[in-house]
C-alpha cells in the first residue's frame, strides 16, 4: 500500500510538471491600420529580464512556450519605425491569444548606425547581403563567399562556421529539395537582400523548444522589385578552339513567399559538370532513407586532382523543372524532374608501388582512355505540413540512372566496357501529431524497389549480374517534454531482400532507440542507447549489439559554444561484401567472400569549440576526434601479373585515427575584408594482410588553408591556398614525406563598368619519383557590364599546359598518376537578364 502511494505522488507530480508548461501566443500588428507585422522582435521578461524571444512569422503570429507563468511576467514587442509597447501576461488567460499594438512612430538613423546592422542577431544571424554586394557579382554565390563565417565549397555546399548548412530556403520554401546549387548559381546578386543564418535549427514547430539540434538553417530574402516577378537569364557562349562550337544556358524563374518555379536548360562543352546542380547538398527533413543496389562493378569516373573543369573533354545537357507553392494549412506542395546526360573523356597513365614484403615493391602500371556516358533523370513530388499541431510529409519518386564506361588500356590489355543501368521508385510518409498531453506521436514509412543489370565486357566476353532490391522501414515514436527532459522512445524495423543471381539475400532490422535530452538556458545533455537486433536469412546470422550515443552542449556565454559527443557503434559490409561468392570487379581485380557477414565496431569521442562575435565579424572554431575501430574480417590483398586479387578472411584487425583542427575568420567591412586561416591535422595507424602476412602502415597529415578576400568598389583581390606536409610509414620501408602546395590568385580590375581579371594557380607537387613538379595555369577574362547584358571575353590556360602530374599516399602503397590537361580555348559569352 505504501508503495502505490509513493507511486500515485510521483505521477501525480510528473502530471502537474507537465501541465504547468505554457505556450503564450498571440500577435503584433500596427496600432493604427490593424496590419500584422512580420519579423517583429517579442521578448518574454520576468523581473525586468529576458527569459526567452521569439519573431513573429508571415503572419505576424508569435509564440513562446514557458515552464509556467509567474505574476508580473511582461510580454514587450519591438520593431524598426515603431513605438515599444510592453504588456503583462494575464495569470488567468495565459492560453488566450494576446494582441501587442505598436504605435508608428518617425526615425532618424545616424550613417554609423545604417553601416552596423550589416550583421545583426545571436541565435539567428542576418546578414545585410546589399552591403557585401557590388557591381561585379554577378550570382547569389558570389556575395555569401565574401560574407565573415560563410564558406562555399567547390560542389557548392555552404558551411557557416565550419557546420554544414543543412536547410537552404529562399523565401522560406525549398523550391529545389535540398539541391540548392540552382538557386544560388541562377538568382542575381542584385536581388538578394538578407541571408538568416538559423543556428541550432529545428524545422519542424511542432518540436521547438522541445528537440535541440546541431543543424544549422540558411533562408535568403529578396529585394521586394524582384520577388513574385518572372525572371529569364540567358547566356550563349562560341569556344573558339578545338573543335569550335557554340552552347549556352537558359533560366526562367519567379520567386515569391507563396508559389516559385524554375525552369532550366543548358549545353555545354567547356568542362563544366551540368549535374552538379542536381546533386543533394541539403537534408531530407527527418524522412526514412530508401535503400541502395550494391556496386558489383564500379563505372569508370573523372579523376580530378585539381580544378575538373580543366580536366573534363564533355559534352553534356540538362534540363530541369522545380515548383513549389503554399497550400491549405500553412502546408507545401513541390514538383521536380531533371535529366542531364555527360559524355566525359580522359587519358591518364598510373604507377602504384606497394610495400608489401620490405625489398623492392610490388608495382602496377595502367594506361586508360576512358569514355563515361551517364544518364540521369529523376522526378519526385512532394507534401508537406508544417503547423504547432502536426507535421506531415509525403513523397513519391522515380530514377533512372545509367553509368556507361569504355576504357581503351595498353597493349595486351583487353578492351573493357562496364554498364550499370538502374531503376529506382520510392514511397515515404511520414505523419507527427502534437497530443493534449503535450506529447508527440509519430509514424514513418519508406517504401522502395529497385532493378539494375550489371555487365562487364572485356572484348567479345560478358559477365552479367541482374539485381532486384525491395526494401522497407517504419518508424513508431512517442514524445514527450516534462520539464526540463525530453523523452523519446522510437521502435524501427527496416527489411530488404537483394536477388542477385537467382538468389535472395533477405536482411532484417529491429531496433529500439530511446532518447533522453536534458536542456537548461546554456546545457544539453543527450543520451541514445540503441539497441539493435539484426537478421541474415540466407547467411544463418543474427546479431544483437547495443551502441549508445552521448553528447553534451555547453553555451557559457551567448558567444561561445562547446560540444563534446561519444559513441560506440556497430556497422555491417554491404551486401557486395558476402552476397556473392566471388565475381570479377573489373578487367584486373577479383573479389572472394567469406562465409561470413563482415562487421566494424568503432568508438570515438570528439571535442569542439565555436565562438562568433557577428557584431565584430569574428567567427572561430576548435575540434578534436579521436576514434579506434576494430574489423572481424580483412582482405587479403595478392598482386600477381600486374593483377589484384582480394579475399575476404576472418582475420581480426583494428585502426586507429586521431585529427583535430582550427579554424578562423575575420572580416573587416571598413575596407571591404575578409580573412580566414584553417589547420587541420591527421594521424592514421593500421595493418593490410598480403599473401597471409601483415604490414603496418602509419600516414599522417598537416594542412594549412589561408585566405583573403578584397573587394572594394575599384578592384577584387581573392587568394587562398592549401599547403600539406603528408608522412607515410610501411613495415620495412623508411618514412617518407610529401610537400605539397596550391596556391589560387584572383586580381579584377574595375574602370566603370569594364572588369578585368586574372587567374593564376600555381601547383606545387613532391612526386614518386623523388623529383618536383611545379605547374602555373593562368586565365583571364573582361566583362564589360551594361543595364540589362554582361559581354564577356575569357581566355582559358593561357600558358597552354598540356599535362598535370601528382602523387598520393594510399596506406601501403605510393601512388603517381598524370592527366591530359585541356589546351588554351577563347569563349565569348553574353548574358541577357530580363
Amino acid at each position: 500500500m505504501k508503495n502505490s502511494v509513493i507511486l500515485l505522488m510521483l505521477l501525480l507530480m510528473q502530471a502537474l510538471g507537465a501541465s504547468a508548461q505554457v505556450t503564450v501566443h498571440g500577435v503584433v500588428e500596427d496600432s493604427a491600420t490593424h496590419e500584422r507585422l512580420v519579423s517583429a522582435s517579442v521578448m518574454y521578461l520576468r523581473k525586468g529580464k529576458t527569459v526567452k524571444f521569439a519573431r513573429t512569422n508571415a503572419n505576424g503570429e508569435f509564440a513562446i512556450t514557458v515552464d509556467q507563468v509567474a505574476m508580473g511576467d511582461q510580454l514587450q514587442a519591438t520593431m524598426l519605425g515603431f513605438g515599444k509597447r510592453r504588456r503583462g501576461v494575464p495569470m488567468k488567460s495565459a492560453n488566450k491569444p494576446v494582441v501587442l499594438s505598436l504605435p508608428s512612430e518617425a526615425f532618424a538613423l545616424k550613417e554609423v548606425k545604417v553601416q552596423g546592422s550589416r550583421i545583426t542577431g545571436r541565435d539567428t544571424i542576418t546578414f545585410d547581403l546589399t552591403r557585401f554586394t557590388s557591381d561585379r557579382d554577378n550570382s547569389l554565390k558570389d556575395v555569401l563567399k565574401k560574407l565573415p563565417g560563410v564558406d562555399v565549397a567547390s560542389n557548392g555546399k555552404i558551411y557557416y562556421n565550419n557546420q554544414q548548412v543543412k536547410r537552404f530556403t529562399v523565401e522560406g520554401l525549398d523550391l529545389t529539395g535540398g539541391r540548392y546549387n540552382q538557386l544560388t548559381e541562377n538568382i542575381r546578386a542584385k536581388d538578394v537582400k538578407k541571408a538568416e543564418i538559423v543556428e541550432h535549427d529545428q524545422p519542424i514547430k511542432a518540436l521547438r523548444d522541445k528537440v535541440y539540434t546541431e543543424d544549422v538553417g540558411m533562408n535568403v530574402t529578396l529585394k521586394d522589385e524582384a520577388r513574385d516577378r518572372l525572371m529569364a537569364t540567358l547566356i550563349p557562349y562560341l569556344l573558339v578552339g578545338d573543335p569550335t562550337h557554340v552552347g549556352g544556358t537558359a533560366n526562367i524563374r519567379q520567386i515569391g513567399k507563396k508559389k516559385q518555379l524554375m525552369y532550366d536548360v543548358a549545353y555545354d562543352r567547356k568542362g563544366i559538370d551540368l549535374s552538379e546542380s542536381y546533386q543533394i547538398l541539403g537534408g531530407n527533413y527527418n524522412r526514412l532513407d530508401g535503400g541502395h543496389i550494391p556496386s558489383w562493378y564500379s563505372v569508370p569516373s573523372l579523376s580530378a586532382p585539381l580544378d575538373e573543369e580543366r580536366l573534363r573533354f564533355n559534352t553534356s545537357q540538362r534540363y530541369g523543372i522545380n515548383s513549389v507553392r503554399k497550400t491549405k494549412n500553412d502546408g507545401e506542395l513541390r514538383v521536380a524532374a531533371q535529366y542531364d546526360r555527360s559524355v566525359v573523356r580522359q587519358s591518364t597513365e598510373n604507377r602504384t608501388a606497394y610495400y608489401l614484403d620490405g625489398e623492392a615493391p610490388a608495382v602496377t602500371t595502367e594506361q586508360q582512355h576512358k569514355t563515361i556516358v551517364t544518364d540521369n533523370f529523376s522526378a519526385e513530388v512532394e507534401h508537406k505540413v508544417n503547423t504547432e499541431k502536426a507535421y506531415g510529409n509525403e513523397m513519391l519518386s522515380i530514377g533512372a540512372t545509367q553509368g556507361d564506361g569504355l576504357s581503351l588500356f595498353g597493349t595486351n590489355q583487353p578492351v573493357q566496357r562496364i554498364r550499370v543501368p538502374q531503376l529506382a521508385l520510392e514511397g515515404s510518409l511520414y505523419r507527427m501529431y502534437s497530443l493534449k498531453s503535450g506529447a508527440q506521436l509519430t509514424w514513418k514509412s519508406v517504401l522502395d524497389y529497385h532493378h539494375s543489370v550489371g555487365d562487364l565486357y572485356l572484348d567479345a566476353d560478358r559477365n552479367r549480374l541482374r539485381t532486384n532490391l525491395w526494401h522497407t522501414a517504419h518508424l513508431l515514436g512517442w514524445q514527450r517534454k516534462a520539464g526540463k527532459t525530453t523523452h523519446t522512445y522510437n521502435l524501427f524495423v527496416e527489411g530488404e531482400d537483394v536477388y542477385v543471381n537467382h538468389t535472395d539475400n533477405l536482411h532484417l532490422i529491429i531496433e529500439a532507440r530511446p532518447r533522453w535530452q536534458y536542456r537548461t538556458d546554456k546545457f544539453t545533455l543527450s543520451l541514445s542507447p540503441t539497441l539493435t537486433f539484426q537478421r541474415y536469412v540466407r547467411q544463418q546470422q543474427s546479431m544483437l549489439y547495443l551502441h549508445p550515443v552521448l553528447s553534451a552542449y555547453w553555451n557559457p556565454d551567448t558567444r561561445s559554444e562547446i560540444h563534446l559527443g561519444s559513441a560506440y557503434v556497430q556497422t555491417m559490409g554491404g551486401m557486395q561484401n558476402y552476397a556473392l561468392d566471388s565475381y570479377r570487379r573489373d578487367y584486373r581485380t577479383w573479389y572472394k567472400a567469406a562465409d561470413l557477414i563482415p562487421f566494424n565496431r568503432q568508438v570515438y569521442a570528439t571535442l569542439g569549440y565555436r565562438y562568433k562575435r557577428p557584431i565584430r565579424e569574428l567567427f572561430a572554431t576548435v575540434n578534436l576526434t579521436v576514434q579506434r575501430s576494430w574489423n572481424n574480417t580483412t582482405n587479403d590483398m595478392q598482386i600477381i601479373d600486374g593483377c589484384y586479387y582480394y579475399t575476404l578472411k576472418e582475420l581480426h584487425s583494428q585502426n586507429d585515427f586521431l585529427s583535430g583542427g582550427a579554424s578562423i575568420q575575420k572580416g573587416f567591412y571598413a575596407i571591404k575584408t575578409k580573412l580566414s586561416l584553417g589547420v587541420n591535422g591527421s594521424l592514421s595507424k593500421g595493418r593490410q594482410l598480403s599473401a597471409g602476412e601483415w604490414y603496418s602502415y602509419t600516414t599522417q597529415s598537416l594542412t594549412f588553408t589561408p585566405g583573403i578576400i578584397v573587394s572594394p568598389a575599384w578592384c577584387e583581390f581573392d587568394y587562398s591556398a592549401s599547403f600539406s606536409l603528408n608522412g607515410n610509414k610501411t613495415t620495412g620501408s623508411s618514412h617518407t614525406t610529401l610537400f605539397n602546395w596550391r596556391q589560387q590568385l584572383v586580381l579584377t580590375s574595375t574602370f566603370g563598368k569594364v572588369d578585368l581579371s586574372w587567374k593564376f594557380v600555381h601547383h606545387r607537387n613532391e612526386l614518386q619519383a623523388g623529383n618536383t613538379l611545379n605547374t602555373l595555369l593562368s586565365d583571364a577574362s573582361v566583362t564589360w557590364r551594361l543595364k540589362s547584358v554582361r559581354l564577356k571575353a575569357a581566355l582559358n590556360n593561357l600558358f597552354n599546359k598540356q599535362a598535370y602530374e601528382e602523387t598520393i599516399y594510399t596506406g601501403i602503397a605510393t601512388s603517381t598518376t598524370s592527366y591530359l590537361l585541356r589546351p588554351r580555348e577563347l569563349i565569348l559569352s553574353a548574358e541577357f537578364s530580363l
